[in-house]
């Protein structure tokens, strides 16, 4: 096998011996200006019987001319590209040989620079992962610079960079501890439940925006508990006005003899109402009285007759129709 020390290539040389080609027309002149004096006589031509077969005549020189004209062109074509055909094949195969040098060789450097990049990538990542486990983080955290794998970046460059992200993570870790720190103690100080709050701040949400917001859901829930409590209390508030007036109401309907009281229309004596009863009569009294009702309808168009089907059917009531 041949080394590279022992090529000469700078005694490869590429010489040409090249002669351009002179090709003359000897009367051109002439010859242009006879046919340019024919072009101009035959321009306007109008063909008549008497000098139709001069022209004809005529037609078939300048044809058999063009054609002379033509295929001398051809010829002398042929010829030319003769030793420019034998050169362009000699240039072909001398430049194939080359490719076959250039092939391998790009190849090889190739492979050699993939290989380079491969193990500059495996010296980065052990760089990068000592120094992350260093401070408590994987290599996953740190954004990679695919600029570290350039033959011109030191182990200098990449630990400045890698050491800067670094401290920007645990800037940011540091913030958002003290950030759930201030919801935890918040949300015991107002009594909520922290969990759903610190998963804000996981999303990106500051302190500020989250108090805000549990500020926004208290007042909301002490707004529901004052409702409730003003409901409760008038349902109170009716619940023994209901009671008062079946207490009233039992008085006036009943008369005391002997210590018990007695019904005046029917003698029966009226046992005492324990209060979970009293309390189902309440109920039961409560309840809506049901209706039936027998309506006519007379000199009712259809929309009218709609109005009311609709009306009925939005309060849920139950109907049967009968037509007159």
């Amino acid at each position: 096998m041949v080394t590279t020390t022992e090529l000469q290539t700078q005694d490869l040389e590429f010489p040409i011996d090249f002669t351009p080609a002179k090709i003359t027309i000897g009367n051109f002149d002439e010859m242009k200006q006879k046919l340019t004096d024919y072009a101009a006589t035959y321009k306007d031509i109008v063909i008549t019987e008497q000098t139709f077969k001069d022209d004809k005549k005529v037609r078939s020189q300048m044809r058999s001319l063009k054609k002379q004209i033509n295929d001398r062109r051809i010829a002398i074509k042929k010829d030319i590209n003769k030793p420019l055909d034998e050169f362009e094949s000699n240039v072909k195969e001398l430049t194939t040989i080359l490719d076959n040098v250039i092939d391998p060789i790009d190849k090889g450097i190739k492979f050699y620079d993939q290989a380079v990049k491969d193990k500059k990538k495996q010296h980065v990542i052990q760089l990068v992962t000592d120094l992350t486990d260093q401070n408590g983080l994987t290599v996953d955290n740190i954004q990679f610079n695919n600029k570290w794998l350039n033959t011109t970046s030191t182990d200098k460059n990449v630990t400045e960079e890698v050491n800067a992200q670094i401290e920007a993570i645990k800037a940011e870790q540091t913030r958002l501890e003290g950030e759930r720190l201030i919801i935890t103690n918040y949300a015991k100080a107002v009594e909520l439940d922290a969990s759903g709050w610190l998963a804000m701040i996981n999303d990106g949400k500051s302190a500020a925006e989250v108090m805000k917001l549990m500020d926004k859901a208290r007042e909301e829930a002490k707004r529901k508990a004052v409702d409730e409590a003003e409901r409760q209390k008038k349902q109170a508030e009716y619940d023994a006005a209901m009671a008062k007036l079946d207490e009233d109401k039992a008085k006036e309907n009943t008369v005391e003899i002997v210590g018990r009281k007695v019904d005046p229309d029917t003698g029966e004596i009226i046992k005492p109402v324990s209060q979970e009863q009293s309390e189902a009569q309440r109920s039961y009294r409560a309840k809506p009285k049901i209706y039936n009702v027998l309506l006519k309808l007379n000199n009712i168009t259809g929309p009218q007759s709609q109005m009311l089907k609709d009306f009925l059917d939005d309060n849920n009531i139950n109907y049967e129709v009968k037509e007159a």
